[in-house]
């Protein structure tokens, strides 16, 4: 692993439920040990939607970041509502390991009573099974894809900062929060 690593942190801007709207997404390009951001880059998903995946490989290839980012964080692995990101697509496409990260642990049998109720519940469940297992890490808990999880705890431990969150994450969080609500709120 470089010793200077490159992340691009995601999360979702706050949005109405059950509405054809959307919201926005912040990533965040963040140099780990160097504790720098580097670049900010947004774009657009539907509120229960199935982009969130191409929208996040669109953040990627963004064309001024395209060639320096090792590592995606996202704030979990669903945005705006029950939008899942298909994390082994976003690493076929990119070739870049993804890590979710959870505040609290998923409590997987609430998701999936949730999920029953919308279109093509089946396909969501299957992205959220496809992740795999959640693992703890200090005060939080992660998935990953791409990586070994020695990997993925290393780059929790260089990015976790000033909450129990990747910093890069807690970022993106009060940028999109503070885009869609007007004003901030505690990532």
């Amino acid at each position: 692993m470089k010793p200077f690593f490159r992340v691009l942190a995601v999360d979702d801007g706050a949005f109405k439920p059950h509405t054809k709207s959307g919201t926005i997404l912040v990533g965040v390009v963040y140099r780990a040990e160097k504790h720098l951001v580097e670049g900010i880059v947004s774009s657009r998903v539907r509120v229960d939607g199935f982009d969130s995946t191409k929208q996040i490989v669109g953040m990627l290839r963004k064309p001024k970041f395209k060639t320096q980012i090792n590592f995606l964080i996202l704030s979990g692995i669903n945005f705006a509502g029950f939008n899942i990101a298909d994390i082994k697509e976003i690493f076929a496409k990119t070739k870049i390991p993804v890590i979710t990260v959870f505040r609290k642990k998923p409590r997987m049998e609430k998701i999936k009573a949730a999920l029953s109720k919308l279109t093509r519940s089946k396909k969501r469940w299957g992205l959220i099974e496809q992740a795999g297992a959640v693992n703890a890490f200090k005060k939080i808990y992660f998935q990953f894809y791409g990586c070994t999880e020695a990997d993925a705890k290393t780059v929790l431990r260089k990015t976790v900062l000033h909450s129990n969150l990747p910093e890069p994450i807690r970022l993106a969080h009060l940028i999109a929060s503070g885009i869609t609500r007007s004003e901030s709120t505690r990532p």
